[in-house]
């Protein structure tokens, strides 16, 4: 860790949907009877980016505050489950349980992006009318109520008849396997009720647009309501932190899919995203139920911004955007941000410091937050950073005085380090290797 040396190691809340009418198709949220709050269906990854052969462990999260999870959904819920790329599909088939999780586990052995995706088997509900037009009351849609009754569809209230909602839930996610691999995020899953991004999100940074196309049985559905949101990520506990949800929660927006099914979404922060958006339709006459409803998320990961170095015209040159690279790693640090430092490192990097070498998983896992904890405690003066490019490879190398109390102890050291970037098809430096190193500064 820069100019750290010896010291320790190196140092929604349930919200209210409005319902789109739209003939005899309506948008809408219905609660199960007897309960207060829906519950989404999300599906995160233990890592949105990791290396050929690698595990991947996906979580299936539901509740109705992403992203944690309420109780954990039993593996025989799950109708279909597969992992698509360009080249094909893989059934998934490896579940469990763990706590209130739902445990997805595979081990992908080629390079390329892949998309995640699992289908819920539906399930029945019965309520009377009056539950009925309560929930969609408080789910914002009291017309909804007014054209069911003027159309006849709904029992009067007090009738002893009851309706029959059937719902079922699909979710799905994206991960990058390897770098440089062909590109899959508009590979459809054939969900009935379905998010399709329309941009790679392994692109995206805070401040950009992402448009998202919400399709009913293959169709473009207008005039639906969609609903996003994001949180750190990654963060430790993140997946059962209530509190931490319920903040996130107070700044998810509220879309409306246009002609063509598309939303809009500015991802205006770096985290961890989904995209959540509930639509129900009358049931086959004969189906065993009176409407079928459909749930869809999609999960995905924005890094910070990363435009050109702070000063230039322009896009800037390559030496000034991997200049830019090195700075903005070691700002995130000293602002706490792990999901930035995570992003500006390849899933292959490693991390030589004291003697010793760890890859990005052992990072993540043992030393970055002890990083996090110094970076942010003690101030360090930068030098300017010489950039060297070789076609697709460059190599930062830096300075740096370090002064400070770091847990008790003055901090007073000097430190070098060196960066390893290569740049990806996407034109992003991503940095392959660090190599750290200080010792305390001598008297003058």
């Amino acid at each position: 860790m820069r100019g750290n040396g010896s010291v320790a190691t190196r140092a929604r809340a349930t919200r209210l949907r409005p319902i789109a009418v739209m003939g005899i198709v309506t948008a809408a949220l219905l609660t199960a009877a007897g309960a207060l709050a829906a519950h989404d269906f999300w599906i995160v990854p233990n890592a949105f980016e990791l290396a050929p052969g690698d595990a991947l462990e996906i979580r299936g999260q539901t509740s109705s505050l992403f992203p944690i999870s309420e109780s954990a959904v039993a593996t025989d819920r799950i109708a279909d489950a597969r992992i698509i790329s360009t080249q094909g599909e893989e059934p998934l088939r490896d579940f469990s349980a763990s706590g209130k999780s739902l445990m997805i586990r595979h081990r992908p052995t080629t390079v390329g992006q892949r998309v995640v995706a699992i289908a819920l088997r539906s399930r029945t509900v019965r309520e009377t009318p009056a539950s009925f037009r309560r929930y969609m009351q408080l789910e914002g849609a009291p017309e909804a109520v007014e054209r069911y009754e003027r159309e006849g569809r709904l029992p009067p209230v007090g009738s002893k008849d009851s309706l029959t909602r059937r719902y079922a839930k699909y979710a799905k996610t994206f991960v990058e396997v390897g770098r440089g691999g062909p590109r899959a995020f508009e590979r459809r899953a054939g969900h009935p009720l379905e998010f399709t991004p329309l941009r790679d999100p392994a692109t995206l940074r805070a401040g950009d647009t992402l448009q998202v196309r919400l399709t009913m049985a293959g169709q473009p559905l207008a005039g639906a309501h969609v609903h996003a949101g994001a949180v750190q990520w990654p963060r430790d506990g993140a997946l059962t932190d209530t509190a931490m949800a319920r903040r996130h929660a107070a700044a998810d927006v509220s879309l409306t899919t246009d002609d063509n099914g598309v939303v809009r979404l500015v991802v205006d922060r770096a985290g961890m995203w989904n995209v959540r958006g509930i639509h129900i339709v009358p049931a086959a006459q004969g189906s065993g139920a009176d409407w079928d409803v459909h749930w869809a998320t999609i999960v995905f990961r924005t890094a910070a911004y990363s435009g050109p170095a702070r000063g230039s015209a322009g896009r800037g040159s390559d030496s000034s955007d991997v200049a830019d690279a090195v700075r903005r790693y070691g700002a995130a640090l000293a602002a706490g941000d792990s999901a930035t430092v995570l992003e500006l490192l390849a899933p292959d990097a490693v991390i030589l410091e004291s003697g010793g070498i760890e890859t990005r998983a052992e990072y993540r896992n043992h030393h970055l937050p002890g990083d996090i904890a110094f970076a942010r405690a003690v101030r360090s003066e930068d030098s300017a950073i010489r950039v060297v490019i070789d076609g697709q490879t460059a190599w930062a190398s830096s300075t740096s005085t370090t002064q400070g109390e770091y847990r008790g102890r003055p901090i007073n050291s000097v430190g070098a380090e060196l960066m390893v970037l290569t740049r990806g098809p996407d034109g992003r430096w991503r940095i392959r290797a660090i190599h750290w190193s200080s010792r305390a500064k001598r008297p003058s």
